[in-house]
């Protein structure tokens, strides 16, 4: 199982002190992405109570707003059955040289109506292998698909959900965060399945775990940088010394 072999409290290499820089790095990668036509999907996936709110406010607010936006579907929301699987995400697919944010992804919905029985496992395969095919063609077509699941024990789940109640932030919570917090080992098999079907060479899965809110922030911020300095083969944290010993203007 693909969540059981991963390492259970990853350590960032970077500290809190290190988060303006690399947010200074992730907008000179969207600029590069800008100059090179190049449009990153970011799929943040995972438990509830894993911080993904919070890491996408990270992750945008030095970004140009002109080249993102974010997407974020209820995933219990009743679906068209008159339109495919996956026509809202096709709506939202960026342009080149921009990036998507997309939270509660087609892969959370899966595991929704997968837990909830309301689709067998013939229309379960159909719709992954929809969605394989979907990455590999944007893939194929300068649209980087860049996956991250982000991951956490039942206990620390389960304290988190306790703490949102007790601090009346209950309200943050959707019906498919309580649902998972009621049925985590489901959800584990669920998710678990999904991840190893969903590997591929061109968009892996990122699978990220910390029982601190903070580190789970540095290990996505970490995870996405590598990735788009290989993709861009542009060295970011050059650029960024450049910029702060004045030898090149900050955009």
């Amino acid at each position: 199982m693909v969540l059981e072999r991963h390492p259970t409290n990853q350590v960032p290499k970077y500290s809190t002190s290190d988060l303006t820089d690399l947010q200074e790095r992730f907008f000179l990668l969207q600029r590069e992405s800008s100059k090179q036509k190049i449009a990153h999907i970011f799929l943040l996936e995972g438990f509830a109570s894993t911080g993904k709110g919070s890491i996408l406010q990270s992750l945008t607010i030095r970004l140009d707003p002109r080249k993102f936006k974010v997407y974020s579907p209820y995933v219990h929301q009743s679906e068209d059955r008159g339109y495919p699987f996956l026509w809202n995400f096709w709506r939202v697919v960026p342009r080149y040289g921009e990036f998507l944010f997309y939270l509660n992804t087609y892969y959370s919905r899966l595991a929704y109506l997968r837990s909830e029985k309301k689709i067998n496992l013939s229309e379960y395969d159909h719709r992954l292998l929809s969605i394989l095919n979907t990455e590999r063609i944007l893939s194929k077509d300068k649209i980087i698909v860049h996956k991250f699941f982000l991951h956490i024990s039942k206990k620390d789940q389960k304290k988190r959900l306790e703490d949102s109640k007790k601090k009346k932030k209950e309200w943050e919570l959707s019906a498919f965060d309580k649902d998972q917090g009621q049925h985590y080992n489901r959800y584990f098999e669920i998710f678990d399945a999904i991840l190893s079907s969903s590997r591929t060479i061109d968009s892996p899965w990122q699978i990220i775990t910390s029982d601190k809110k903070e580190d789970t922030k540095l290990l996505v911020f970490e995870s996405i940088l590598e990735r788009l300095e290989r993709v861009l083969q542009f060295d970011s944290r050059t650029a960024l010394q450049s910029i702060n010993h004045g030898t090149e203007l900050i955009p």
